[in-house]
């Protein structure tokens, strides 16, 4: 079965960017073919898998053509054909991993759409023409709740959220979970809200034990025991645009992610079996 999984926080810097990249890596080392989208405008995850191109002031003003096609005219040509999403689609360096990548344009593609045009369901019948050509689609998110993020949702299998330790990213994780729990009633989704998970943590902290507690004693059924420790390495490879497989298999975040993946319960019996075996 064919699985799309969105990375959803209304909140920045909690590692929803890196958390795409490093689910890809894993599920494109299991051997899983891999399509990464990136729905959002500062277009973190195209300039990591090297498939940004700067636009110029006259195609983010519409005055010319993109040199190429990304997620922007997803949005404005509604593509639904499989042979017409074969346009947006591009190869990264990583051997199972392809991407439909963003650009500062896709900044200006909302407050250009007829409202009556804003349908929530734009970006589910795109993917939904390329589902079978691939076993994962995984989407990155801007930190908001917006249009976009909605089109992400009503997409999506599977929802998983990233969240820190402070106050503030436990207001926003209740904020998604009743929104997704509106939209899925709104429009008779089957969709799955997986979880919630801690990044960037120090587990020696009294803090972070506490907000680990609060979570568990609140939300048992939507978070995860595995959480994301902080690891220099994680800086590296987001400055260097470096696969985190070739650069430091001894990362601590990697293990914790390769842990993740497995408590997910969204891989193959085989899959589980390899990346055990692996850890």
């Amino acid at each position: 079965m064919k699985k799309i999984l969105s990375v959803v926080n209304n909140k920045g810097g909690v590692a929803k960017t890196t958390s795409i990249l490093i689910f890809s890596e894993l599920l494109a080392y299991l051997g899983k073919k891999v399509l990464v989208v990136d729905l959002d405008g500062q277009s973190n995850l195209s300039l990591a898998l090297h498939q940004y191109i700067e636009d110029t002031s006259a195609s983010i003003a519409g005055r010319i053509a993109p040199s190429k096609k990304n997620i922007s005219e997803i949005f404005k040509e509604r593509p639904k054909k499989k042979e017409q999403l074969l346009d947006f689609i591009y190869p990264t360096p990583i051997k199972n991993i392809s991407i439909i990548p963003s650009s500062k344009r896709f900044n200006s593609i909302e407050s250009n759409m007829d409202p009556c045009f804003k349908s929530p369901f734009i970006l589910n019948k795109a993917l939904t023409a390329i589902k079978e050509d691939f076993d994962f689609i995984l989407i990155d998110n801007a930190p908001a709740l917006d249009f976009f993020t909605l089109n992400s949702i009503v997409a999506s299998d599977y929802i998983v959220t990233p969240i820190r330790e402070d106050g503030f990213s436990k207001k926003g994780l209740f904020e998604i979970m009743e929104t997704i729990n509106n939209l899925t009633e709104e429009y008779d989704l089957s969709l799955t809200f997986l979880g919630a998970f801690l990044t960037q943590v120090n587990p020696s902290t009294i803090a972070v034990k506490e907000r680990i507690r609060e979570y568990k004693e609140s939300i048992p059924d939507y978070f995860f025991n595995t959480y994301i420790r902080k690891d220099t390495k994680i800086a590296q490879i987001e400055s260097e645009f470096i696969p985190i497989l070739e650069h430091s298999l001894d990362s601590n975040a990697l293990l914790d992610y390769s842990h993740l993946l497995l408590e997910l319960g969204i891989l193959d019996d085989l899959s589980k079996q390899r990346l055990e075996m692996s850890l």
